[in-house]
Order: C-alpha cells, then sequence, then structure tokens
C-alpha cells in the first residue's frame, strides 16, 4: 500500500479549509485499515509523520466550524496512534496519545471511544477493575446505541475477568440489547470496527474468561460465538480473526480436543507472518501454557518457535 506520509502543507499565512480535514480523514482511515490488518508495528511511522503534520497545519488559521472539525480529525489521529502504540507494545505512549486525543475531541461518542481504548490498555495489563471503571466513565458520555453496546460489552468481559458471573452475563445481555437498536452502517469510523463478527468476538472472549475464572462449562458457548466472529471476519479484519482463532484454540483444549486446538492454532498461526502485534505474543502465552499442561506436544511445538520471534513484539 502505498501512499504520501502526509497531506500537502498549505502555505504560510494560508488558512486550514476542509479539504484538510477530509485529507486528513482520508489518511486516518487508510492507516487504521493497515493498523486492522497487519497490526500497530507496520503504520506508527507513518501515523507519528502525519500528527508531525497537524502539528504545523494547527498554527494556520481557520473558521471556526472547520477548526472544530480539524480538532475532531486530529483526536482521531491520537486515538488511532494510541492504539498503534498500545498494539505496539508501548503502553506509556499509548497512554499520552490518548490524553492528547481527549484534549482534541469535539464530540461526546469520541470522547467514550477514547476512553474505551484507556480501558482496554488496563483490560490487557490485568487490571480488570481500572478498566471497568474507565468503561463507566466513558458511559457518562457515550452519545449513541451502537457506542454504549460496545461499553456493555467490555465491562461484561471486566466483571468475567473477576469471576462475577451474574454482572457478567447481565452485562453481556445489555451489550447485545444495545447492539440491536443501534444503526451500525452509519457507525462513526473510530467505532465502525465492532459489527455483528466482533461482538461475537468480545462474547466469546467473555465466555473464555468465565471458563477461567468460574466455570469451565463456559467453553461450549465460548467456542460458539468465537467461531461466529472467525468464520465472519474479513481479510482486512485479519488481526481480530487471529485473535478469536487462539481463543478458540484455547477453548478447544480446554475440552480436551488438543487435535482440533492444534488445528484452530495453525490457523491463527498462519496469517501472523507479517502481523507486526505484541499483543498477538500475549495471546499466544496462556494457550502454550495450558498445552503445555495438557501435554499437549503438537500444539505446544507449534507456538514455541513464535513466542522466540521478537519481531512479534513490533
Amino acid at each position: 500500500m502505498h501512499y504520501e506520509a502526509s497531506p500537502s502543507l498549505p502555505p504560510p499565512q494560508s488558512r486550514i479549509g476542509l479539504v484538510h480535514v477530509r485529507h486528513l480523514r482520508a489518511m486516518t482511515s487508510a492507516l487504521r485499515a493497515v493498523d486492522y490488518r497487519y497490526g500497530g508495528g507496520s503504520c506508527r511511522t507513518q501515523v507519528q509523520a502525519l500528527l508531525s503534520w497537524c502539528d504545523k497545519a494547527f498554527a494556520h488559521s481557520a473558521s471556526a466550524a472547520v477548526r472544530r472539525d480539524f480538532r475532531c480529525a486530529i483526536a482521531e489521529l491520537h486515538a488511532l496512534a494510541g492504539w498503534t502504540a498500545f498494539d505496539a507494545g508501548l503502553g506509556g505512549s499509548a497512554h499520552r496519545h490518548f490524553l492528547l486525543a481527549l484534549t482534541f475531541a469535539q464530540d461526546e461518542d469520541l470522547v467514550a471511544n477514547i476512553r474505551y481504548r484507556m480501558g482496554r490498555v488496563h483490560l490487557h495489563h490485568g487490571g480488570p477493575a481500572e478498566a471497568l471503571g474507565m468503561f463507566r466513565l466513558a458511559g457518562i458520555v457515550a452519545a449513541s446505541h451502537h457506542t454504549n453496546a460496545i461499553l456493555a460489552a467490555n465491562q461484561a468481559w471486566c466483571y468475567a475477568e473477576m469471576g462475577d458471573r451474574v454482572a457478567a452475563l447481565a452485562s453481556l445481555g445489555r451489550a447485545h440489547d444495545e447492539f440491536a437498536r443501534s444503526d451500525v452502517e452509519r457507525a462513526a469510523p473510530w467505532a465502525a470496527f465492532f459489527d455483528v463478527h466482533d461482538l461475537s468476538g468480545i462474547t466469546g472472549a467473555v465466555y473464555s474468561s468465565l471458563v477461567r475464572t468460574v466455570d469451565r462449562g463456559f467453553a461450549r458457548p465460548a467456542i460458539t460465538a468465537l467461531h461466529q466472529a472467525v468464520t465472519g471476519y474479513r481479510d482486512d479484519m485479519a488481526r481480530s480473526r487471529t485473535f478469536a482463532l487462539l481463543a478458540l484454540s484455547l477453548n478447544h483444549l480446554v475440552e480436551g480436543d488438543a487435535d482440533e486446538a492444534a488445528v484452530t492454532a495453525g490457523l491463527a498461526i498462519a496469517q501472523t507472518g507479517d502481523m507486526m502485534s505484541a499483543r498477538t505474543r500475549k495471546k499466544l502465552e496462556p494457550l502454550h501454557v495450558e498445552a503445555g499442561r495438557r501435554r499437549a506436544t503438537t500444539l505446544r511445538e507449534l507456538i514455541t518457535p513464535l513466542l522466540a520471534v521478537p519481531s512479534l513484539a513490533a
């Protein structure tokens, strides 16, 4: 994929116009697509170059309406920068970009989405209580059913990680209800990833957490939800499909089907070659541990070489 690192800077003393805002959003959309497909490590340089252009362009004059749109576009780009840093294993950089995104955001749903992403960082690093607090804070300003569906699903994940079956299932039910009332086709670009397939994926993640914290009987519904996600994700959502496949493999292993677990993990591993995502490595680790505990030799031998490859950490 080839494109310019940034839009052309307006000449000195000129004004920022809608053409610059549209170009910035188009560039952000293109980079977001690269992140989904190849991981945050694949596009962080281009994102940083575009942010450098924004820093310079912001000094130029603009009408009040254009300035507001430009601020929102910059907020979207900082949110993407934070997400790519998170995916590449750079938590400090992610936090800094998310805070900058909040200072530029002019849209309540965008503010909620940024706080959701901050919560996901906490959840990834083993802080479900901190993540839950961030998701609740995001819910205060969430302005759409679609955003509330995202937040409820992630709250369910937090409760599942904390072993609270009742709250997890209640929040998951609320997520499905909110999603049914949402207009997915009109979702904002930064939230469009959350479609019916992603809802199935996070449903599977919630059940997978309950398998570990509450009852291994949740492995069967986890497999059902994750299979729906895997078969629905398009190639441009390769990272999400990889995560779902790894979770699916782990649940097959929990159910005692080491052969199916190895086949499923093999499908995930086959598409990690071009992916620069530290989170992929993180999600391989529990599968590797469980394979060792259950003496699933084939599966363990599939995973072991990947855990030794530095490039996975981007």
